[in-house]
């Protein structure tokens, strides 16, 4: 069994990673990402704000697979880098309050792992591929996972030519199922 890391932990050693090297940790996504292609889905996760009853934005996206989690952590928008390995789920996220000198927050942040829902639909396909999508500079800006009926999942990517809204902003950042 796959030794589980904490997700912050996870995230700083990845961010240093890339932005020490960006294109060398694409280079390894593409690598990693193909070795995972043919695993069940098992679930897809990201971070819940049980203090706003919703999901966190720019939380980062994990496709749970029989052998490994696929992570996709927003780097600098619209970037994303992925970490392949297990990502420790059961226990709430840890989070730093600022530490200003005011007065405490009302509530503390509350983060933890949940289900995203419209994404359930794949849970029990065989992920076919993962496919990613760069942009001009050969950096990641979307993981798009094929499954066994067709369907997609689609994590990343950028607003549709004319979308302006906040709400729009935030439903687009989501992963989508097709």
């Amino acid at each position: 069994m796959t030794r589980l890391l904490d997700a912050a932990t996870t995230f700083a050693n990845l961010h240093r990673r890339w932005f020490d090297d960006a294109q060398g940790v694409t280079d390894a996504n593409r690598r990693q990402a193909r070795d995972a292609a043919g695993s069940l889905v098992v679930d897809v996760l990201t971070l819940w704000d049980e203090n706003e009853c919703d999901y966190l934005a720019d939380a980062p996206f994990l496709i749970r697979l029989e052998e490994c989690d696929i992570a996709a952590f927003v780097m600098r928008r619209p970037y994303i880098a992925l970490f392949i390995g297990r990502i420790e789920t059961d226990e709430p996220l840890a989070t730093f309050e600022c530490r200003t000198g005011l007065s405490q927050p009302e509530k503390p942040s509350n983060l933890r792992w949940r289900s995203f829902r419209p994404c359930s639909y794949a849970i029990g396909r065989r992920a076919e591929n993962f496919v990613l999508h760069t942009d001009e500079s050969e950096l990641i800006v979307e993981l798009e996972t094929t499954l066994d009926d067709g369907g997609s999942i689609t994590i990343g990517g950028t607003l549709p030519t004319g979308a302006h809204s906040r709400e729009s902003c935030r439903i687009w950042s989501l992963p989508h199922a097709v």
